[in-house]
């Protein structure tokens, strides 16, 4: 704790509190530059600076130094067996295929329900900041030749990009196994979607199909586009029940677009898989929180740093042009008053004391955040 005010009371009456007292800081010092300054003065000459700067030195300093609260942000610890990127998405497109082939069964469960159930958990334990959408590919027409054309061209956005996950849960229900798999048109949706962005992995695409490109299109090169292109977006493919051909066609698609892919054929698979959604989940809030956290202590105290110097600029801006225009004035009436020089010099070491204590301060501000920025990083590479 500051004991300028403390200091000030208890030495009032002394004949630098001026100097001293009402800075806040660097006591000794200032007692020792106007010490120098006062020489053979008189104490009668002190005793009249001291009232006379008393006019102008007004401004309390105390006010300028803030306390800076540190962010340190609680971090999630590893789930066993999980694996995933650390990186942390800004935002995710979760675009599911509508095919009728959907409604088939995988562990007793339809691959459509597991589609849906897939696109909650994906999209589950994301940081709430991270924007979500959920389009749905192919559900239009029927999966014969005759509503081929209406299936094919249909990509539909059930849910835009937002951060209400509600939104998107009551979307998902509205998800239907009709059509085709217009995969290579969905891939273009989803990528229609996103911004702008020179960081690979911090927009996603996760794929849910149980089926290859069915209608003319080319989702490798749609994948090879995106993941190069203006948005630098993963791709991440999971597939229901798929035979070996098309499990590697969709492999193919993951692979151009820098993501993964995986083959669910059973509810244990399923579980598997999403363990691992879950860790890398987790790894990615972590470094949105750590990222948050770092940076929002940086801004916090760089503002108190310019708060602190810009208010003590100020108080030696004011007092020094109000004492320096009074004695001006003084001087053409001729009345320049004995004891200018003591008092020049009382008010200087105090200002010296002050830009003291600034430099004490900012040097204590930076000190703290690079202790917590240790600590941040080294708890956050404890549950890596």
């Amino acid at each position: 704790m500051d004991r300028c005010g403390d200091i000030a009371r208890s030495c009032a009456s002394g004949l630098l509190a001026l100097a001293v007292c009402g800075c806040g800081g660097s006591q000794q010092a200032g007692k020792d530059d106007a010490s120098a300054a006062l020489g053979n003065a008189s104490a009668s000459e002190v005793a009249q600076a001291r009232a006379y700067v008393g006019q102008f030195a007004t401004g309390n300093p105390d006010g300028c130094f803030q306390e800076v609260a540190l962010e340190r942000p609680r971090l999630e610890s590893r789930t066993p067996d999980g694996i995933g990127p650390s990186i942390a998405p800004v935002r995710v497109v979760v675009a599911i295929d509508g095919s009728g082939s959907m409604a088939g069964r995988i562990g007793g469960q339809t691959k459509l329900d597991l589609a849906r159930e897939a696109a909650t958990r994906f999209v589950d334990g994301l940081p709430a900041s991270v924007e979500a959408a959920l389009l749905v590919f192919g559900q239009q027409g029927d999966n014969s030749e005759a509503g081929k054309a209406r299936s094919c061209a249909a990509v539909d956005l059930i849910a835009p990009l937002s951060t209400d996950r509600a939104a998107l849960g009551a979307a998902v229900s509205r998800v239907k196994a009709v059509g085709w798999t217009p995969l290579a048109a969905g891939l273009a949706k989803a990528e229609a979607l996103l911004a702008g962005s020179s960081t690979e992995g911090e927009q996603v695409i996760y794929i849910v199909s149980d089926g290859e490109e069915t209608c003319g299109g080319d989702p490798v090169a749609a994948a090879r586009r995106i993941n190069s292109g203006r948005t630098r977006a993963v791709i991440n493919i999971i597939g229901f029940g798929l035979p070996s051909s098309e499990a590697a066609a969709l492999k193919s698609v993951s692979d151009a677009g820098g993501g993964s892919f995986v083959n669910v054929s059973s509810r244990a698979d399923y579980d598997r898989t999403f363990a691992l959604v879950r860790e890398s989940n987790r790894q990615s809030g972590n470094a949105l929180r750590q990222s948050n956290a770092v940076s929002g202590n940086a801004l916090r105290t760089s503002n108190a740093r310019s708060h602190a110097a810009l208010c003590i600029s100020n108080i030696i801006s004011s007092e020094s042009l109000r004492m320096s225009n009074d004695l001006s004035a003084r001087g053409v009436r001729g009345e320049s008053p004995p004891f200018e020089r003591t008092a020049l010099a009382l008010l200087e070491a105090r200002h010296d004391a002050m830009q003291d204590r600034l430099k004490r301060y900012e040097a204590r501000l930076k000190g703290d955040e690079t202790h917590t920025r240790d600590s941040i990083d080294a708890a956050a590479n404890a549950v890596h």
